[in-house]
Formats: structure tokens, C-alpha cells, sequence
């Protein structure tokens, strides 16, 4: 357990980040706002792999209301994938670990099948030539539970990568083992994977502890490709995002039927991509349509809709439409940003020498304004 001082500071960044018990204080220069926000003990990192923004803009929205629910919080549909990749695993990667693929940061791994063996290139640290913390290191570490429950069989890079061999030493007080993910499930069924991360998030709240989970659904990927990101009312890509829908919202009418949940998580969703250039994929990462996707944050209960991009108008600069800007370059909200944010709503450091939104200064809620004196 992570010593009372430690928890306290993690705690501190959070309320400070996210401003849930923020007063104004008349008659100061100084001054904050209270923004009342729940305490939030479990995370949901859902992926909804191939997911174009579109379907969360009207008119199209209305038939995703559980989706529809996430964007009541902070949430842009202005997002960036890597600015090197539009592909599967290269993005993902980057959600887990902070990072974008390129550079001397760069978590380095471009391919996008089944990996190889560990010790045959099969683990991240491998490609990259040193370890690459995740967010299942920080959260580990601060012994918080971790699961990973994926719908695609290449995703067995994060278990070979963090597993009891793989995985770093851990250094934060008492010492919970090299493994980093307790529970790691592969399902092509959609219900499956609800079930699965409802059951684990439920039995480390009857153990009174906190979790991170990480989720992706896989089907509006496979039926992307199949049906070239036909947005028909019956096209297979709309049936498939229709069935994710209903599966999150299987998730949040278990969370708020369950008084051990209720207003205790989190759920951060994005994409690794959009697609359709070519038409039945989106490997050409110049296109818009493959590199502009969703980011919402929604905090445990329904808030009124804000943009992130107007919340951070000096921590992100919000790219034209045909733009998807290199890492040199004044920087979007990307997907990359969700491991860094998820840590940050479970009051936990950022993951180690991660880069994107490695100072945790993506704010979900407005700084506080000075009154006029």
C-alpha cells in the first residue's frame, strides 16, 4: 500500500486537475471555483476501434444514446490518432503508454499483427530498447487492479509485455510483483466483454479497491473493413456501432443500479482510428477520415457538455480539419491522451516518461477565472 503522504499528493493533483472541491474566495485575488464532481474509485478505458465521429453528431447520435450519454462531459470529436499511424496496435499502444510511435519517446512499434514470441521481439520494451512504462505500471504499482478485455487476438501484446517476466519491478512501496495486468481476457462477443468488465470492476468494489480497466470493442473495425464505412441505416458498420452502443449502455445501467458504482466511474472512450481511405481500410494516415476521431470523459455522473478544446486553449491548439499535426508542432488532443487522463482520475502520477500529457495538464473542467475587484 502507497504510504498516506504519497495518496495525499495523488489526491491533490486530481482535485486540482479536475476541480471537484473548488470554492471562491470573495475578496481574494485569488480564486477558484467549487465544481461538485464524485469521487471516482473505478476507470473504464473503452477503445470503440474504428469509430468516425460522424456517428456521434446529429443527426446520427440519436440512434447511440448510450454514447449519447458519454458526451455529457468534457468531449471533442476534434481528435487526432498518432500523427505517423492510423492503424490497430501502433495506437493503442499509445493510449496504454503516453506515447506517440515516432521519435526518441517514441514507443516504436509500427506493426499491426500478432506479435511475435517474447524474446523474439514480442514485447514492447523489445522494439523500443529500454522499458516502456504503462498506465498498468502506475496503476499496479499503486496497487489499483488492472484488466485488459479486448476483442482482437493481436492485443496479446499488452499481457507478454507486462507480464511477471516482462513486466518492471515494482518500486512504489510494497512490492506487487512484475505483473502488471490481473485479469486479461480475449472475446470476440460483445456481451462477453461487457459482463467481463462489469464483473471485474464489481469484485474489486466489494474489496472495497480501485481499478483501471481497459476495453476495446472490435466489431465496427471488422465491419468497417468488411462494408467500406457504409454509414446506411442497415449497413453492417452502423449495426455494429448500434451493438457497442448497447453494450455501453448495458454497462451503465449495471453501474447505476449498483450502489457500490453509482458515481464511482469513470469512462474514458475514444478510437485508434477512423476509416475508409482506402475505402475498405485506413491505412493512408494523411485522411482526415481516418486520423479524426472522438475523445470523451465522462465522471461518474452527467454533467452539461463542455469542449475540451475551449477548456485547454493554452495546453492544446485545435487543428484545422485537414490537419493531424506532427509531434514538433503545437500539439491536438489525441488519443494518446487517455492513459495519462485515466490516471489522473483515479488521483494517480503520470505514467513514466510518457509524452503525451505527461504533465497531466489537460484540464476536464475550466480553470478558475479572478473576479473583477
Amino acid at each position: 500500500m502507497h504510504s498516506p503522504f504519497t495518496y495525499a499528493l495523488n489526491m491533490f493533483r486530481f482535485f486540482l486537475i479536475t476541480g471537484p472541491f473548488i470554492c471562491l474566495l470573495l475578496g481574494s485575488s485569488e480564486s477558484t471555483h467549487r465544481v461538485e464532481s464524485p469521487t471516482i474509485t473505478q476507470v473504464i478505458l473503452i477503445s470503440v476501434d474504428g469509430l468516425r465521429p460522424e456517428l456521434l453528431q446529429a443527426p446520427l447520435i440519436d440512434k447511440h444514446p448510450s454514447m449519447a450519454r458519454l458526451l455529457r462531459g468534457p468531449h471533442t470529436l476534434e481528435a487526432r490518432t498518432d500523427p505517423d499511424s492510423t492503424v490497430t496496435l501502433p495506437n493503442h499502444i499509445g493510449m496504454v503508454t503516453g506515447r506517440l510511435f515516432a521519435g526518441p519517446s517514441g514507443h516504436d512499434w509500427l506493426g499491426n499483427t500478432d506479435p511475435p514470441k517474447p524474446g523474439e521481439g514480442g514485447t514492447i520494451s523489445e522494439m523500443h530498447g529500454e522499458y516502456v512504462a504503462s498506465i498498468f505500471d502506475v496503476a499496479s504499482d499503486h496497487e489499483v487492479a488492472t484488466a485488459v478485455v479486448v476483442g482482437k487476438s493481436k492485443f496479446i501484446l499488452l499481457d507478454q509485455s507486462y507480464d511477471e517476466t516482462n513486466g518492471a519491478l515494482d518500486t512504489v512501496d510494497a512490492d506487487n510483483g512484475r505483473d502488471k495486468i490481473d485479469a486479461f481476457i480475449i472475446s470476440k462477443e460483445i456481451d462477453q466483454i461487457t459482463a467481463e468488465t462489469l464483473k471485474f470492476i464489481r469484485d474489486t468494489a466489494v474489496k472495497g479497491g480501485r481499478s483501471l480497466s481497459f476495453v476495446h470493442f472490435a466489431e465496427p473495425d471488422i465491419a468497417g473493413h468488411a462494408g467500406a464505412w457504409d454509414f446506411a441505416d442497415e449497413s453492417d458498420y452502423r449495426k455494429a456501432i448500434v451493438r457497442v452502443d448497447n453494450a455501453i449502455g448495458a454497462l451503465l445501467s449495471s453501474i447505476d443500479a449498483d450502489p457500490l458504482l453509482r458515481g464511482q466511474v469513470a469512462i474514458v472512450l475514444t478510437s485508434d482510428h477512423g476509416g475508409g481511405v482506402p475505402p475498405r481500410s485506413h491505412t493512408d494516415a494523411k485522411a482526415p477520415i481516418n486520423f479524426t476521431i472522438p475523445f470523451l470523459v465522462w465522471m461518474g455522473v452527467d454533467q452539461q457538455p463542455s469542449d475540451l478544446y475551449s477548456i485547454n486553449p493554452k495546453q492544446r491548439t485545435r487543428p484545422n480539419a485537414t490537419e493531424n499535426p506532427l509531434a514538433n508542432a503545437p500539439q491536438p488532443i489525441r488519443n494518446s491522451d487517455a492513459g495519462n487522463v485515466s490516471l489522473m482520475l483515479l488521483g494517480l502520477p503520470a505514467i513514466p516518461n510518457s509524452t503525451v500529457n505527461g504533465a497531466q495538464d489537460l484540464l476536464l473542467v475550466p480553470k478558475a477565472s479572478t473576479p473583477v475587484q
